[in-house]
C-alpha cells in the first residue's frame, strides 16, 4: 500500500498548495501569480536535463507538447482566476468535474467508449454540482441559472474544458509517444513561463512592478512552488507502482481537504452543504477513473 500513502500525500500537499494560492490571490492578481510561480518552478526543476534526455524528443512531438502546454497553461490561469473570484469551497468541487469532462472528451476525440459505471459517475457529478449550487429555499432551477449565468463560473468551466483536452493529450504523449513524464513537465513549465510572460506584455504590465510583488510575497510563492513540485513528484512515484486511475482517484480527495480547511480558514458560506456536494463529486470520480488505463 505504499502507492496509496504516496497518492494520499500528493492529495494533502495539493490541498495545501490550493489554500496557499487562495491566500496569495487576495494580494496579487492571477496572471502575475501564475507567471511568478511558473518561473520559480521552472528554476527549481532545472535539474531535470541532468537525469532525463530532454533533447531526444522529435520535433513534431515537441510541437504537440507546445500546443498541449498552451492549453494547460491557459487552464491553470483560469483556475487561478476562479480561485480569486470564488470561494474556495465553490471553485474546487466544481474543478473536481474534470474526470467527467475528460471522459466525454476522450469519447469525442479518440473514440474511447464509456461503461455503465462511468455514466453512473457522470450522473453523480451532475447531482453533486446541483447540490453545490443550490441555495436554501431557492427555486428548483436556481442552480442551473447560477451555473450558466454567473460570470465567475465561466473561469471554472473554461478550465474544465481545457484540462480535459490537455489530459487526453497527456495520455497520448506518455502512453503513445512514450515521453518521460519529467521531460514533459520540464517543457511544460518553459511554455507556461513564456505564455504568462507574453500575456503580461499584452497587458502592458511592468515586469519591474511584477518582480517587486514577487519580493514582497516571495515566501508564500516559494511555498506554493515547493508544494506543487512535491505533490507532482509524489503522484509520479505512486503511478510507478499502481494503476494511474487509482492514483488519480485518491489524489482527488485533495478537493475535500482544501474545501474543508480552506473553507473554515476563509469563512466560506454553506460549508457543510458544499462539503457534501464535494464528497459526491469525489466519489463519482472513483466510478469514472476505475476504468481508465
Amino acid at each position: 500500500m505504499i502507492w496509496f500513502a504516496l497518492a494520499s500525500l500528493s492529495a494533502i500537499l495539493s490541498a495545501a498548495a490550493a489554500i496557499t494560492q487562495k491566500k496569495i490571490l487576495f494580494r496579487i492578481n492571477a496572471l502575475e501569480f501564475s507567471f511568478l510561480v511558473s518561473i520559480l518552478i521552472l528554476a527549481m526543476s532545472s535539474f531535470v536535463p541532468i537525469f532525463v534526455d530532454v533533447m531526444s524528443i522529435p520535433t513534431p512531438v515537441l510541437l504537440f507538447v507546445l500546443g498541449k502546454s498552451i492549453l494547460g497553461g491557459t487552464a491553470f490561469l483560469l483556475v487561478m482566476m476562479a480561485l480569486q473570484h470564488n470561494q474556495i469551497s465553490d471553485a474546487l468541487p466544481l474543478l473536481g468535474l474534470t474526470p467527467a469532462v475528460t471522459a466525454l472528451a476522450a469519447l469525442l476525440l479518440i473514440g474511447e467508449s464509456l461503461r455503465d459505471w462511468e455514466w453512473l459517475g457522470i450522473g453523480m457529478m451532475v447531482a453533486g454540482t446541483y447540490i453545490l449550487e443550490r441555495k436554501p429555499f431557492a427555486p428548483v432551477l436556481q442552480p442551473i441559472r447560477e451555473i450558466f449565468l454567473s460570470r465567475n463560473r465561466y473561469y471554472i468551466f473554461g478550465a474544465l474544458g481545457l484540462f480535459a483536452i490537455s489530459s487526453v493529450a497527456d495520455k497520448m504523449l506518455v502512453s503513445g509517444y512514450k515521453i518521460d513524464p519529467l521531460a514533459l513537465l520540464f517543457y511544460q513549465h518553459i511554455i507556461y513561463g513564456l505564455l504568462f510572460g507574453a500575456l503580461l506584455l499584452v497587458r502592458s504590465s511592468s515586469f519591474g512592478a511584477v518582480m517587486q510583488k514577487s519580493r514582497e510575497h516571495f515566501p508564500l510563492i516559494l511555498v506554493v512552488a515547493v508544494l506543487t513540485i512535491a505533490y507532482r513528484v509524489a503522484q509520479l512515484e505512486a503511478t510507478k507502482i499502481a494503476p494511474v486511475a487509482l492514483v488519480l482517484a485518491v489524489k482527488r480527495t485533495s478537493i475535500l481537504y482544501a474545501s474543508f480547511f480552506g473553507g473554515r480558514l476563509f469563512s466560506d458560506e454553506r460549508l457543510p452543504m458544499k462539503l457534501c456536494a464535494g464528497a459526491i463529486i469525489v466519489a463519482a470520480g472513483f466510478f469514472i477513473l476505475r476504468n481508465v488505463g
